[in-house]
């Protein structure tokens, strides 16, 4: 630690490694379980060689949802297709002709 703390180089990369480390964490898709709000920050910024935990401005804390819209019938679907228990691999009828289909 005391290494980091006298040599400027290291010094200035273990803060911007510290810092990278936070928004990272911050960043990570499962926000439920990778909450940065309950990491022991000291103990972080320990293992990256600082005494001092440096600032770092992390983003708007989010609820963790995983993007989910809901509809007004109270269904939730992401792309707007859903499985059909009478077309299970989503083929088209013989009769339709279109290109693409929605």
């Amino acid at each position: 630690m005391k290494l980091v703390e006298k040599t400027y180089y290291l010094h200035k990369s273990a803060k911007e490694a510290y810092r990278s480390y936070l928004l990272a964490y911050a960043s990570h898709g499962l926000k439920n379980i990778f909450d940065v709000s309950r990491l022991d920050l000291p103990a972080v910024a320990k293992s990256f060689g600082l005494t001092v935990p440096p600032k770092v401005t992390l983003p708007v804390k989010t609820t963790g949802k995983d993007g989910k819209r809901k509809r007004p019938d109270n269904k939730y679907s992401k792309s707007g297709h859903q499985f059909s228990a009478e077309n299970p691999y989503g083929k088209r009828a013989k009769t339709d002709t279109r290109q693409f289909s929605h």
